[in-house]
């Protein structure tokens, strides 16, 4: 039973908790108003910028989407990531891929960027152009697409007796490989390589219209297929008398691709020889047609020539034959450096000989050696034994090593590295190139350090983020934004969660075993008084922070009440019930 006299400090507490009550409600209230207050003042501004900035009130102000919106807060968000970056670092972790110290404020733009290696890209001014060979199979899953401006599939191989294809399983390849998911995923564009060599090809193809018709329908039914952006024109060995039918042949695919594409101006790229019969391309009126040309840089001395650089930067021994005077012709018949990349080469040269009797060499060329192979001869036992390692030729900026076997047979290989081609790279910056391109990808495959030299010249790692709270990536701000989304919903389920657990604990109570049980053992008196601190904490502190009273005493209320929860509970006491 319980006594009279605990009724009656019961009494005088539920007293005294009443008059607290009233008192927090008209404090709540009043801090309610206040808040409403600081919200008019708040719209009154906002009105105002909006009404500085021409925007007008109406329906269309509630249809501003979130870029819009953020206009008006650049500054409080630096604020915010001055004052909170330590709690949003909290939340996202300090190690993520964005935290508040990869953050930079550019004051002339009023926008944040961050900058990290995840980002890389190629700058917007820039181009790296690069071909992937049929032949390389599924090497492009090793291409770091954000270092690529272009890729282009080589190759759709005219047929130049009727302006179809020779190669029909590379073209059932295109349709269906996964490098052009890749590449979109990266925001590369896709090209598709028509390649036609030699002067009788060219002659026959060139000399009736009715092929080309044939070529651009194929070409824009591939096109469609794969959603690609363009083509890239690879005719080696032009005839001279047919260089006017060239021109016409570019000016209709222009017209006819842009007409049956719709959509996107499809682009047209167009290779140029470094040497041989470069002559016969008409820039000047190529230009009109025509939105980036691709000079092949590579290929001066790979046949029976003397043994030299595929991409010597200046003329080496006698031969004035170089990048430097190949670019110096195009910039000379008028070519604009703002459409034009310098292509060079992922390969070597490699020539074989045998040293006779007194010391004489011959040697002639053997074949083309990918970086990937020239790499590897470094790690040859025999060249490693011997602490073989390459010579720079400054002229050429290319590298060279020769090799003397024990049977007295030689190898001699010209290649570039990541320094020789930094150089080349530069080259084409100083000369105000757009960038350059790759032949081919998939030839460095194991190796990235020709990827870091792109990367540094060619790539910036900082991307502009207009609302770096809401921009965020990483999980933790996804599930609170989701919450934020669904936070009516969440607060009324938690409520009825709430709601369902009071009616299981007071339901609880009605049983005599469990009051006897509660009474009878202080541990569990103690789990009680922990149910109610539970119940309590979480209800106090939404009072305190939702309705903005900020006040510490708050939280000293939830010990007092559990104080108070302890001592009555300390005085109940049960009369034992025998039961039949």
């Amino acid at each position: 039973m319980i006594r009279p006299r605990n009724i009656f400090v019961l009494i005088i507490l539920l007293s005294i908790a009443f008059s607290s009550c009233r008192r927090q409600s008209m404090q709540l209230r009043s801090s309610v108003r206040k808040t409403q207050n600081d919200v008019r003042y708040f719209n009154r501004d906002v009105n105002k910028v909006k009404n500085f900035l021409g925007i007008e009130e109406g329906d269309n102000a509630e249809d501003m989407d979130s870029s819009s919106q953020n206009l008006f807060t650049p500054i409080d968000q630096k604020n915010i990531f001055t004052t909170y970056g330590y709690v949003y670092d909290a939340i996202n972790g300090s190690k993520d891929v964005i935290n508040s110290s990869n953050f930079y404020w550019d004051s002339i733009q009023k926008v944040y960027y961050v900058r990290n290696k995840k980002y890389s890209k190629i700058k917007p001014e820039n181009e790296v152009f690069g071909w992937h060979p049929y032949w390389m199979g599924s090497a492009w899953e090793s291409y770091p697409f954000e270092l690529l401006s272009t890729i282009s599939y080589f190759s759709y191989k005219l047929d130049p007796e009727t302006g179809s294809y020779t190669n029909p399983q590379q073209m059932i390849e295109w349709r269906n490989t996964a490098m052009i998911d890749s590449a979109k995923l990266k925001k590369t564009k896709v090209l598709l390589t028509v390649s036609s060599h030699g002067y009788k090809n060219n002659n026959s193809f060139l000399g009736d219209q009715a092929k080309w018709g044939v070529l651009i329908d194929s070409l824009s039914n591939l096109l469609l297929d794969r959603d690609a952006d363009g083509v890239d024109i690879n005719f080696e060995n032009l005839p001279y008398l047919k260089r006017g039918s060239f021109n016409r042949f570019i000016e209709e695919l222009r017209k006819r691709l842009n007409q049956k594409l719709g959509t996107k101006t499809p682009i047209i790229s167009l290779t140029l020889p470094a040497v041989d019969s470069r002559e016969i391309f008409d820039i000047k009126d190529l230009q009109k047609s025509v939105d980036l040309f691709v000079i092949m840089g590579y290929d001066y001395n790979t046949g029976p020539q003397l043994q030299g650089a595929v991409a010597p930067l200046l003329p080496f021994e006698s031969k004035n034959i170089s990048l430097n005077t190949t670019l110096k012709y195009y910039i000379d018949v008028g070519i604009d450096p703002s459409k034009t990349v310098l292509a060079l080469p992922y390969y070597g040269s490699m020539w074989e000989g045998n040293i006779g009797e007194g010391g004489t060499t011959s040697s002639m060329f053997e074949r083309k050696v990918t970086y990937r192979e020239i790499m590897s001869i470094f790690n040859d036992e025999f060249v490693t034994k011997n602490n073989l390692s390459p010579t720079l030729e400054k002229n050429s900026m290319t590298n060279y090593f020769n090799i003397t076997y024990p049977d007295n047979t030689t190898k001699e290989v010209w290649f570039d590295d990541d320094y020789t081609l930094g150089k080349k790279y530069d080259f084409a910056i100083t000369n105000k190139l757009k960038g350059i391109g790759i032949w081919a990808l998939g030839y460095d495959n194991g190796y990235n350090e020709l990827w870091d030299v792109i990367e540094s010249k060619f790539a910036t790692n900082a991307v502009p983020v207009v609302d770096p709270v809401g921009q965020i990536e990483g999980y933790p701000i996804k599930v609170s934004n989701y919450i934020l989304k669904k936070k009516d919903l969440l607060i009324v389920s938690s409520l009825f969660f709430l709601f369902a657990v009071v009616i299981g604990f007071v339901l609880a109570l009605s049983d005599w075993k469990v009051r006897d049980s509660i009474v009878k053992n202080q541990f569990h008196r103690f789990i009680m008084v922990m149910i109610i601190f539970i119940f309590l904490t979480p209800i106090i502190y939404l009072i305190n922070e939702v309705f903005f009273l900020k006040s510490t005493w708050k939280y000293y209320a939830v010990f007092i009440l559990g104080g108070l929860t302890i001592y009555l509970s300390s005085l109940l006491k049960i009369k034992s019930t025998k039961r039949p």
